[in-house]
């Protein structure tokens, strides 16, 4: 009798046992955290998430490839997850280089710098049963002397065998003058944004809009309607990367010395006067760069870039929540 109410007492103990903790990786909160193994000794900058998902691929310029001399495109994997009983949103990186990277690549890595790339889903559709998208893939090259902004065309994506990737296109007026870079396609996909220094010694913020809708077609068309300076965005210092988040726009401008990264809001047919990110993001001293928006579990996150201590070296990539900016 006193054996089994021994082994009851076991029973009783191991089903009370609390349930194992989960191991919490990069914990995304509002204060910007580092993207860890993502990043190297190098300069990692200018991300871009061509489709967010929980398991999501990131692409981002670095020169870890040639050890600190030219930028290629590069990339890796991002795995989200909420756990409701930390009220934690958790993220795990995959260094892997994602999966249509090895037709990717070779179309634009050159030995020349690949700065600025930005992702624009035009086609979603279902092909032999499964999902598929057609996809445009934005950047800038210098291999011109000047920086030109080019895209290629990724069509049958979403893990198929028959994805193909188009050769390099060069926009054709958008580049006729200065250093272009840094394109994100607007809410209405007929205004193409970007920064330039045509008509100054710094960069501007710049908008380019087409008479339809953006697809590879209209771009070698190239029917622009007008090119214009947005003129509430900019300063007489470098104002650069802007990225577009539905009537969101975030970019980055050495207008208070450093770079820092500022927000604006289209309301009233109108971007609204800028404003910059707080000490949770900005650095007071250090520089911050490129960002980009997205939204994951329902969470309005940014990804950018920082040179500040801390990190791996270089430039690093950083994440946080933004939900209080995005009202």
């Amino acid at each position: 009798m006193r054996e089994i109410s021994i082994l009851f007492l076991v029973l009783l103990l191991i089903g009370c046992e609390r349930p194992h903790k989960y191991k919490y990786s990069i914990i995304v909160t509002e204060t910007a955290t580092n993207l860890g193994n993502l990043n190297s000794e190098y300069d990692d900058y200018n991300s871009d998430l061509p489709y967010p998902h929980q398991l999501s691929d990131i692409y981002f310029s670095s020169n870890r490839n040639s050890q600190g001399s030219n930028f290629d495109i590069v990339g890796g994997g991002l795995r989200f997850s909420y756990h409701k009983e930390d009220d934690i949103l958790n993220l795990e990186i995959s260094v892997g280089a994602p999966r249509e990277s090895n037709l990717l690549f070779p179309k634009i890595n050159t030995p020349f710098d690949e700065l600025g790339p930005h992702s624009y889903v035009y086609a979603n559709y279902i092909y032999d049963n499964y999902a598929r998208m057609d996809m445009l893939f934005f950047y800038a090259n210098n291999s011109d002397d000047n920086f030109k902004i080019k895209f290629v065309e990724l069509t049958s994506i979403l893990y198929s065998s028959n994805s193909k990737v188009s050769d390099p296109i060069t926009l054709g007026q958008i580049n006729e003058k200065g250093d272009n870079l840094y394109p994100s396609v607007g809410e209405d996909k007929t205004k193409l944004y970007f920064c330039s220094n045509r008509d100054a010694s710094h960069f501007s913020i710049y908008s380019a809009t087409y008479s339809s809708e953006i697809t590879k077609q209209s771009l070698i068309d190239d029917n622009i309607i007008e090119i214009r300076k947005e003129e509430i965005l900019n300063s007489n210092y470098d104002d650069k990367c802007p990225y577009i988040y539905g009537n969101f726009m975030v970019f980055a401008s050495n207008r208070d010395g450093n770079f820092d990264i500022w927000y604006s809001k289209f309301e009233k047919n109108q971007w609204g006067e800028p404003m910059k990110f707080g000490e949770e993001i900005n650095s007071p001293t250090y520089n911050e760069y490129r960002p980009v928006v997205f939204n994951m579990l329902g969470y309005n996150l940014m990804v950018f870039s920082s040179d500040r201590p801390g990190g791996k070296g270089g430039y690093d990539l950083y994440i946080v929540k933004i939900d209080k900016y995005i009202k």
